[in-house]
């Protein structure tokens, strides 16, 4: 079982330098929603609750999630 490390809107908002990052290189699992996102940031991450990914989407960025987990949950 691997570790959770979730990092939630706000936190992400004050990470983000330029339009992309990637926080599965930073070592996170999962975003979160808590907070707000003011930038349009293509993101990069394992795992996003959904409110997150509206929040994301809503700001003008996008999340890029691992195809083969999306994949094998369904099954």
């Amino acid at each position: 079982s691997r570790v959770e490390n979730t990092i939630n809107l706000n936190k992400l908002d004050q990470l983000a330098k330029g339009a992309e990052i990637n926080l599965t290189e930073l070592g996170y699992t999962k975003l979160l929603g808590t907070g707000k996102i003011t930038k349009a940031l293509t993101i990069q991450v394992p795992a996003a609750s959904k409110s997150a990914q509206q929040k994301v989407e809503e700001a003008g960025g996008k999340l890029v999630l691992p195809v083969e987990e999306a994949e094998a949950s369904e099954e």
